[in-house]
């Protein structure tokens, strides 16, 4: 078998052991908050050029 390191794996360390990115700063929620804003943001200007596209035709 390979050798296997005893050292702990740093934050950010590429997602081993599920902590790929725990360095941020902020909150988990207040990054799932902003990822929620930015889709409803942008389904809205989807819809709105769907509109617009049909209305013309």
């Amino acid at each position: 078998m390979g050798y296997l390191s005893k050292q702990p794996t740093g934050g950010g360390s590429g997602g081993k052991r599920g902590h790929s990115n725990m360095e941020r700063r902020v909150y988990n929620d207040e990054v799932k908050e902003a990822s929620r804003r930015k889709r409803r943001q942008e389904d809205r200007e989807v819809t709105e050029s769907a509109i617009k596209q049909s209305d013309k035709s």
